[in-house]
């Protein structure tokens, strides 16, 4: 059980400087609160307001969470899915669905070495839903609570299509696997995001450009 508790603790600290590197990336600084209240980093644009002390303040609050798959695709079979879970709290999932200044950020790492990634220490995919998009998951009852849980937990599929040149894509999904509305992030490619927000779910610049009204 120990060993459990240090693992998740672990995935979790991944996820969160992982984060804080993307935001450091973007001439953003990042810290992460002393106290728990359901917001594991905040952003400021303290730089730029260092330098220029008309610019206007800007606060990102955002809620990390870490998991680990082993999902592998075939050479000989094109095409592959796994069903990925993140608990929270409500009162986590009330605080994050306040805002788009605010979002919880999903961080999969591949425990199968150079199955998909290049490189095992490197994500293998990373997505994010703002507030909006997540009250609307949930208004939608596609979070659920496992029996004896006191969390809820939102589930995502990651898909590839077996076409040769499919993209991944994440999916929020119900307890029955069943499409979530506003759960289509998009995919991966660069080329189309797809989301019905318009926004590219898969990368920080994604959320800062959305968050931004860009």
């Amino acid at each position: 059980m120990a060993s459990d508790f240090f693992n998740l603790l672990y995935h979790g600290y991944t996820g969160e400087y992982q984060l804080m590197s993307a935001l450091y990336r973007h001439g953003l600084d990042a810290l992460r609160p002393p106290a728990d209240m359901g917001i594991d980093v905040v952003s400021l644009n303290l730089k730029e307001r260092l330098e220029n002390p008309e610019v206007a303040p800007e606060t990102f609050y955002f809620q990390v969470k870490t998991a680990v798959t082993d999902v592998r695709e075939a050479e000989d079979a094109p095409g592959a899915i796994t069903t990925v879970y993140f608990k929270l709290t409500d009162a986590e999932i009330d605080l994050l669905c306040k805002g788009r200044d605010r979002a919880l950020v999903c961080y999969v790492y591949n425990s199968e070495v150079d199955a998909l990634t290049d490189a095992y220490e490197a994500p293998f995919m990373c997505f994010w839903l703002d507030g909006t998009r997540l009250a609307a998951i949930r208004d939608a009852g596609a979070l659920f609570r496992l029996k004896g849980e006191t969390k809820q937990t939102l589930a995502f599929q990651l898909r590839k299509p077996t076409h040769e040149y499919g993209h991944w894509y994440a999916v929020a999904v119900d307890v029955y696997g069943n499409q979530a509305p506003e759960g289509y992030l998009g995919t991966v490619d660069t080329g189309s995001a797809g989301a019905s927000d318009g926004a590219y779910h898969y990368s920080i610049k994604g959320y800062l450009d959305f968050a931004r009204g860009k």
